[in-house]
């Protein structure tokens, strides 16, 4: 594992009496390209909200390079180098491919590509003058995508980015995923449940199982472990 860029020591959050993270604890490096997978219900997008500031952790902390996000609101740590994207896509519906992407990069203070640069990137640069309404879902996805990197972060992270996608549409997006890390050296911290895109695109898995790190490693190794599989398949029968 690399150095730690945005790094989570002993986490956990509950609402009321229920407790749906403990203790958990994670490191992303530069440029590294983390997948987090479990099954429903493990608390993987919880554990994003804590990360973006849209709730607050209530043990633990998180912290990005020298800063922690504690008790940051979500603007300031987007600021800090932290883009995301969500499991179902929120672009302005009326407004163009094009917009959508300014006004994106009007929420930054770092420095990013160009939109023109970031839509081709994507593979939209020839629908920049489309409503987002007329996109079809695997391409609002790309924009939402493309709204992220305007933000200039140095992680991203990304919440099922390929849900409901075509195999060639999980082809197609993975290899933009690596060429955004190949390209800008951005950190991928990767919510997923497409099993052949984590082994081939991930460089390390973190497993979550009801709310807890149940396993951690190369995808092969975490492939194999008898703990991820009995969370994902049930104990074994004799």
């Amino acid at each position: 594992m690399r150095p730690a860029l945005l790094e989570g020591t002993g986490v956990s959050k509950r609402f009321g009496g229920l407790r749906v993270l403990s203790k958990v604890s994670f490191g992303v490096g530069e440029g590294e390209i983390v997948a987090l997978i479990g099954p429903n219900g493990a608390g993987k997008t919880t554990l994003f909200n804590l990360i973006s500031g849209l709730v607050r952790p209530s043990e633990g902390a998180i912290r990005m390079g020298e800063h922690q996000l504690t008790a940051l609101p979500a603007h300031r740590i987007c600021r800090l180098g932290i883009g995301r994207t969500f499991q179902t896509p929120r672009p302005f519906l009326d407004l163009t491919v094009a917009q959508n992407v300014q006004t994106a990069a009007l929420f930054s203070e770092r420095p990013s590509a160009p939109p023109e640069a970031l839509l081709d990137l994507v593979e939209l640069g020839d629908q920049a003058g489309i409503p987002a309404r007329h996109l079809p879902a695997a391409r609002r996805k790309l924009l939402e995508l493309a709204m992220a990197l305007a933000l200039g972060p140095r992680v991203l992270l990304l919440d099922e980015i390929l849900a409901g996608l075509t195999a060639s549409e999980v082809s197609r997006v993975t290899g933009i995923l690596r060429r955004i890390r190949d390209t800008w050296g951005i950190a991928l911290f990767w919510i997923e449940h497409v099993m052949r895109a984590v082994m081939e695109t991930a460089e390390r898995v973190i497993v979550l199982h009801h709310g807890e790190v149940i396993s951690e490693g190369d995808p092969r190794s975490v492939a194999r472990d008898a703990r991820v599989l009995q969370a994902y398949l049930g104990p074994s029968t004799p």
